[in-house]
């Protein structure tokens, strides 16, 4: 199969959620014999140079980048208010963009077209245009949610204008919803939103895949003791939101129980506001150079999610490390996973707290946490088959 994915995120390097999903999915289609395109934009908040993708990299997909300035105008935005679009959604059209998909699809043929997020959805009479490819929506979110969630946080105004790009974001997403050819949510819970907001076309669940056979389990000896974590991109607002719950309600509740608890915050694009803090035994981080390495050695990651929705990448990259992990309900919202058994999952101040405590002074406990979130990774995240599933959901769609 020729397959065409389209990403608002240059694919390298592979240091946040979403082009860490987006990598695995073209590493699958290539593990099972297809041929990969991709076009992506390379945004100036996310710039990547692409002389630097490897070769192993090139081997696997055909990888093309279009410049293009996400940026926000708060001239645009403001104007935007007298509209009826969804500025964060046209934020991501570009005629250059248009024009260098439109080059490619006279170019080759393919028999289908993954669109990496709803803010490629745009695109899609173009693809309809020029190609008879079968169109995919892949969701890393039901994206009007998080703007939902969000609005229910900040000043009158923050609120006010969050409900009104909310509510236009779902507007968009309500009219796209049966445009395309097939939907692949990120976890069953999406699924089951779609399906209720009245989508008809085929839905194939297909989690995030992480790599198991390279994540091996975590060797206790190597690990800081007393070590707590939180990684993931610092310029998206829910990572932040959650963050600064979890540190003012809490960290004070764990260091009162073990005052020599640390906790690591790493992460690329941190606000220069955080970069300024200073909090007790909390040591920001910031990006690393080697994520695998940072993740190993450490002993209890955290996921304090308020916000958004969809599968959160790190999180499984965590459990395929064999780490013990305390999330919110948010947080782990769409995980297969159990309660007290490969994970903890926790809401309150001092319930949260308390799982920390609990995994930071109990070794046999977070032990069995760690095997348990290893197999969980092992048996359900893999990319390759999870791709396989996929793929097989792809070859349905093309005889329809």
């Amino acid at each position: 199969m020729r397959i065409l994915q389209l990403c608002k995120k240059f694919p390298y390097p592979p240091k946040d959620g979403e082009v860490i999903g987006i990598w695995m999915y073209s590493k699958g289609f290539y593990y099972h014999h297809n041929q990969v395109t991709i076009l992506a934009m390379n945004t100036r908040k996310h710039f990547s140079h692409p002389e630097l993708v490897p070769n192993d990299w090139k081997n696997v997909a055909d990888i093309k980048s279009m410049d293009v300035n996400t940026n926000v105008h708060f001239g645009k935005m403001f104007l935007n208010l007298f509209g009826q679009s969804c500025y964060n959604i046209d934020r991501f059209y570009s005629s250059e963009f248009e024009k260098q998909l439109i080059q490619i699809l006279q170019k080759q043929d393919f028999d289908l077209v993954q669109l990496e997020g709803v803010y490629l959805s745009q695109y899609v009479s173009v693809l309809r245009k020029y190609s008879k490819a079968k169109i995919v929506l892949r969701t890393q979110n039901v994206e009007f949610e998080i703007w939902e969630r969000e609005a229910k946080s900040g000043s009158w105004l923050r609120k006010k204008y969050l409900q009104l790009m909310a509510k236009r974001m779902k507007k968009f997403e309500l009219s796209m919803l049966n445009l395309y050819d097939g939907i692949v949510p990120v976890s069953k819970r999406d699924a089951e939103t779609f399906s209720n907001l009245g989508c008809s076309i085929p839905m194939q669940v297909c989690e995030h895949g992480v790599d198991t056979q390279i994540n091996k389990s975590i060797n206790e000896i190597n690990t800081e003791e007393k070590s707590v974590f939180h990684i993931g991109s610092m310029d998206w607002r829910p990572n932040l939101l959650g963050l600064e719950w979890f540190i003012d309600n809490c960290w004070p509740i764990v260091l009162k129980e073990i005052p020599d608890a640390k906790l690591y915050l790493a992460g690329r694009n941190f606000p220069n506001s955080w970069k300024e803090k200073v909090i007790k035994n909390v040591i920001m981080v910031g990006e690393v150079e080697n994520a695998s390495a940072f993740i190993q050695s450490k002993q209890v990651m955290i996921c304090p999610l308020h916000a958004g929705s969809g599968i959160r990448v790190k999180l499984m990259e965590g459990m395929s490390f064999g780490k013990a992990i305390v999330s919110t309900a948010i947080g782990a919202e769409g995980l297969p996973v159990v309660n007290g058994k490969n994970i903890f999952i926790a809401d309150g101040n001092e319930e949260f707290a308390k799982c920390i405590i609990q995994l930071l002074s109990d070794n046999e406990l977070r032990n069995s946490f760690q095997t348990e979130s290893r197999k969980l990774a092992e048996q359900k995240f893999d990319y390759r088959v999870l791709v396989g599933e996929l793929l097989n959901f792809y070859s349905e769609i093309n005889k329809a």
